[in-house]
């Protein structure tokens, strides 16, 4: 079994985000309205997705792997539009971006496993268009009712549904191909765990948990699920530790062990008897009766007596009889760490041995026998399961020839080539359990996260099963970049660095499409950087890709990439603009900044509290209604400042308290891209006095006082214009107004509804405080 924490699915995830972008193969920016009621539709407008993140489920006992899932919308403009009057009007604008955004939030997503093999990798994918993924409630935060946040779910669903495979697609962890013989996955099981105490809302770890991997081998049952006694796979203690191996111990005897001794010893055919402990862990192997089968013992070189000896061409059999043949026991020694006693050959059980002197080969005959015990420990440096030569007992029976020297045949009856002997034998036998196709098991050499990343070992211990703790790193041979994503203000300085330090790489910087022109500075040989200046943005933001490029070539030049955001902005207040009622209607907004505290005001005759909650959130409260009359409108501007850097940020609320009783109708045909022609309608007739027009911003454009042409302000960065309109006719007032998206662009019209489809045991959607994106890119909850 192979466990590792939400937070390193969460690391893969963004990886391949960002191996996406680098292959063109993300979700495109959403371009469609959709329909969240019999009145309302949104208009979205380049919308952009950002990399899903997990949290778990508090069902252990299940047998299937589902998380709770979270996907920023980094990008894009919502216009919403309602025709409760009988014509399309805007009622809202928002424009996020990385500081301030929505979040689609998937309940119970399913997390596929894909049947590994030897000759067919096995991936753990997370496919959002698969209808086994969407069977629970999707929703959108940020919408103003229950109905619409799943209106909205509904709506990406049906995108994701209709995206490619690649693009829609991500992987968590891949069961490699191998070649080892006694090693071959042939299949695994999924499921997920949620961490103690993570359940509570209020809790640190909240939504924490791991994701845990059952392999079974070729020969190996596919096993059932762990009872309700399970223990969380990863100790809260250590937060270094973040994967665990747990090898059976039948796998580990009979799979890995017995099968590559079988192996060395030329006849892979062998099986083993095999005894338990009292808990049912395999404890000894022991080979049955099979023709064949040897361990070929290297030349042993002596000088005795004067005399340079050389003994060759012996073998130790890997079964002679029931009481001597290959045996091996596991056990913990003294210290904890895991050991394996060997005992092969037999003193009374001669075979062939030739003793070379003078270049004169004489045949002898020799028993042998030896108990060598070998001990698992953690390599400090490449951080591998190594296995060490820890004692040994050999047992010598040597008949000479009778053509030697007494003085060599009293040698060969000696303790001390009875030691030579089996301390030859003894690390022959080391270099077959070192050597099982060098045992990459143990480096997790199967579990591929994301192809640049290995597992480095911490501890090892035998608990009847062999357990293996370590932690995602590096590879020695190769590195990542710290940091794997940042959040920067245009022309902000950052340093970039490889984890491990690699000497010689080379640093690089482009845009999503390859290109290198506006992209910031960076210094080749440092990974110092400078983003780029605010003039190079085009729109909220900017989407760069860091290369570090290691010395070498072909399949020795290893790269590493991590992707930087850009904002244009200092402040993200939204919505933009709003409308409402006069009160005790209220409207929700929400800020966010790249640092600094946040004040907020209303300049009107609204209110609002100083300071939002945790999560950038700010209730504005409308005023009480006006005496009927003209103006039936006002305009309140929620203004929010950095108090550290005095910049700010302005949103204009529309509070309703009376009807209008004109009508502002806007054609877009026959005018210049950048106009809009404005007619004023009172009971569905132009009216007969002159006009009133105005505009806010001032700076959106301007507007012709006599024929209500608008032209917006092509060099202006605004995303909305407040047009307002008012005439008097016969001592009586009448006002209106509209609201229009910049650039100017004609209203879609309103699609049919989406498809809800029912919730089957829907649970609570986790929610993640907000913070800077920089802070929060892997801890979504």
């Amino acid at each position: 079994m192979i466990a590792y924490d939400r937070n390193k699915c969460n690391q893969l995830l963004l990886q391949e985000y960002i191996e996406k972008h680098h292959q063109q193969s993300v979700m495109p920016p959403i371009n469609e309205a959709y329909r969240s009621s019999e009145t309302t539709w949104h208009w979205l407008l380049d919308y952009v997705t950002d990399a899903p993140r997990l949290s778990f489920e508090n069902d252990p006992a299940s047998n299937v792997a589902e998380v709770n899932l979270s996907i920023a919308i980094v990008g894009g403009k919502k216009v919403t539009l309602d025709d409760s009057a009988g014509y399309a009007r805007i009622t809202n604008i928002s424009a996020f971006d990385p500081l301030d955004y929505p979040c689609l939030e998937a309940e119970r997503v399913l997390l596929k496993d894909v049947q590994g093999s030897v000759n067919q990798a096995g991936k753990v994918l997370l496919d959002l268009g698969d209808p086994d993924s969407q069977r629970h409630d999707w929703r959108v935060t940020g919408e103003r009712t229950e109905d619409e946040r799943r209106m909205a779910g509904a709506f990406f669903k049906r995108k994701f549904q209709e995206a490619d495979l690649a693009r829609r697609t991500f992987t968590l962890g891949m069961l490699a191909p191998t070649n080892q013989a006694f090693m071959k996955p042939q299949k695994f099981r999924l499921r997920t765990v949620m961490q103690e105490g993570a359940a509570s809302r209020g809790a640190a770890n909240f939504g924490d948990g791991a994701l845990e991997m059952r392999i079974a081998m070729d020969d190996e049952p596919a096993g059932g699920s762990p009872g309700q006694d399970w223990v969380y796979p990863l100790p809260s203690d250590r937060s270094d530790l973040d994967t665990l191996t747990i090898l059976g111990s039948h796998f580990f005897m009979h799979g890995v062990i017995g099968k590559g001794t079988a192996r060395a010893f030329n006849v892979p055919q062998a099986r083993f008897d095999s005894r338990t402990d009292a808990k049912g862990f395999v404890e000894w192997l022991g080979v049955r009766p099979v023709s064949g089968g040897y361990l070929e013992v290297p030349p042993l070189e002596v000088t005795a007596n004067g005399k340079t000896l050389t003994f060759l061409d012996y073998r130790v059999p890997i079964y002679i009889n029931q009481d001597h043949r290959l045996t091996m026991s596991l056990y913990r020694g003294a210290d904890g760490s895991p050991r394996l006693e060997v005992g092969m050959g037999a003193q009374n059980s001669k075979s062939s041995i030739v003793c070379k002197m003078n270049g004169i080969r004489y045949r002898c005959s020799l028993g042998f026998g030896m108990s060598s015990i070998y001990r698992f420990t953690l390599d400090p440096t490449s951080r591998r399961l190594d296995v060490n030569l820890n004692s040994f007992n050999a047992y010598v029976d040597f008949i000479p020839n009778l053509l030697l020297p007494p003085s060599v045949a009293s040698y060969v009856r000696s303790i001390e080539f009875a030691n030579s002997l089996g301390n030859l034998v003894a690390l022959k036998a080391l270099q077959i359990f070192n050597g099982l196709d060098e045992i990459d098991l143990f480096t997790l050499n199967t579990l591929y996260f994301n192809a640049e990343d290995a597992v480095q070992l911490k501890t090892a211990n035998l608990t009847g099963e062999m357990i293996l703790l370590g932690s995602i790193s590096p590879r020695a041979s190769a590195f990542t970049i710290d940091p794997v994503q940042a959040l920067l203000s245009h022309g902000q300085p950052q340093l970039f660095k490889t984890l491990p330090s690699t000497p010689g790489v080379t640093w690089t910087v482009e845009d999503l499409d390859g290109n290198t022109c506006g992209v910031g500075q960076m210094n080749a040989q440092t990974g110092a950087y400078i983003a780029p200046s605010l003039a190079d943005i085009q729109g909220t933001y900017k989407r760069i890709k860091v290369i570090a490029t290691a010395p070498g070539q072909g399949s020795e030049r290893h790269i590493s990439r991590a992707l930087i955001t850009v904002v244009a902005r200092a402040i993200t207040l939204n919505p933009l603009i709003d409308t409402c009622n006069a009160a005790p209607d209220t409207r929700e907004l929400s800020a966010h900044s790249a640092g600094g505290t946040l004040r907020w005001r209303v300049e009107g005759d609204g209110r609002i509290n100083e300071t939002a909650n945790a999560e950038g959130k700010n209730t504005y409260h409308a005023p009480p209604v006006r005496a009927p009359g003209v103006p039936t409108f006002t305009v309140d501007e929620v203004v929010v400042e950095n108090i550290t850097t005095g910049q700010r940020q302005r949103s204009l609320i529309v509070v309703n308290h009376h009807r209008q009783a004109m009508a502002l109708n806007v054609d877009l045909s026959g005018v210049l891209p950048n106009q809009a022609q404005l007619t004023a309608l009172v009971g569905g007739q132009p009216p007969p006095a002159p006009l009133t027009w105005r505009c806010m911003p001032p700076e959106a454009g301007s507007i012709d006082s006599t024929t209500g042409l608008f032209t917006a302000n092509e060099q202006g960065a605004g995303q909305f214009v407040l047009i307002t309109v008012l005439m008097e006719l016969g001592g009586i007032e009448f006002d209106g107004f509209t609201i229009l998206p910049l650039p100017l662009a004609p209203f879609p019209p309103k699609p049919a509804p989406e498809a809800l489809h029912a919730s089957t045991g829907a649970v609570a959607c986790a929610q993640g405080v907000r913070t800077p994106m920089s802070s929060r890119a892997v801890s979504f909850n």
